[in-house]
């Protein structure tokens, strides 16, 4: 199991996109004007958009007037870095954005994906040290007529773990599509921590939010709403490493992380492991001298 704090994207870190800001179907807020009810407006120095709850014209700046404006959540360019809410960025393909960290880091992570391609360079000046191309379409195949007629499907998520460790590292991520549009739900850099080898009883689940509601005469009314993925694992940890894992415990309270209970990409638990989410539970059980026993719950955001 490896943990991928994430690295916080600035504007000094976003060195470049092909998603434009405003994008299309947004409007930038401008002092003075007045704005009906509802309106909806963005902001480039927070990167959010902001609906109107009062009708009128007031010059102060939405971020510093919640009594008239409402955060609604991000800009599409910054949706696919904010890891607090469930959020997309759209744009036709190909989307390209690259990154400058500033710092070395080991890995990064694409989730919530609707594409057919992805491919991640790593330069250091000119020279490229680190690249990868990562066919997303598949198709699992276990008899002759799911290999001949069975529909193909995307993946929807990407974590690598080998990234060189330069400081100085520009990283360009390109997302391509033959629908013309691509979706990323989220895109995590950093410095991965290993906190233990996953048991195999692990478990897959989810929060159903649907709503089932019931007529006089028994009759099903279903409202459906989202599922929120979980997980539930068992960790063994070596007892040398407990340490740096109650330090990533404590720094990631109530923090979005990339937590993936395995490295290989195509092993057929891959998803079913990978939550971008928080830990509802960890406890590290010292029972055992030369190693450590680690219970951890993780949910979705």
């Amino acid at each position: 199991m490896r943990v991928l704090p994430p690295l916080e994207i600035t504007d000094a870190r976003l060195t470049s996109s092909t998603v434009t800001e405003p994008d299309t179907g947004e409007a930038a807020w401008v002092a003075a004007t007045s704005y009906a009810l509802d309106a909806v407006v963005i902001r480039t120095t927070t990167h959010k958009k902001y609906q109107s709850i009062i009708a009128g014209v007031d010059a102060g700046l939405p971020e510093n007037t919640p009594l008239r404006w409402l955060e609604i959540g991000p800009t599409n360019k910054y949706a696919m870095f904010d890891l607090l809410r469930n959020s997309q960025t759209v744009a036709p393909s190909p989307l390209t954005v690259v990154l400058t960290p500033g710092k070395r880091i080991n890995a990064l992570a694409l989730v919530g994906l609707e594409a057919q391609s992805a491919t991640i360079t790593m330069r250091v000046g000119a020279t490229v040290v680190y690249t990868v191309t990562k066919n997303l379409n598949s198709r699992q195949t276990a008899t002759w007529t799911q290999y001949f007629f069975g529909e193909f499907r995307t993946q929807k998520n990407i974590a690598l773990f080998d990234l060189p460790l330069f400081s100085g590292a520009a990283i360009t991520v390109t997302l391509t599509s033959t629908t013309g549009t691509v979706k990323c739900g989220g895109c995590v850099v950093g410095t991965s921590v290993f906190i233990g080898e996953v048991e195999h009883d692990a478990e897959s689940d989810a929060l159903n939010f649907s709503k089932i509601d019931r007529t006089v005469s028994g009759t099903a009314i279903l409202q459906p709403r989202r599922s929120v993925p979980k997980t539930q694992q068992t960790l063994f940890l070596d007892k040398a490493l407990v340490n740096q894992v109650r330090d990533v415990r404590e720094s990631l309270n109530a923090v979005p992380a990339i937590w993936s209970g395995l490295d290989d990409p195509d092993d057929g638990y891959f998803d079913a492991l990978l939550i971008l989410g928080i830990y509802k539970q960890f406890t590290i059980n010292l029972a055992y001298p030369s190693a450590a026993k680690i219970s951890l719950l993780l949910e979705e955001i």
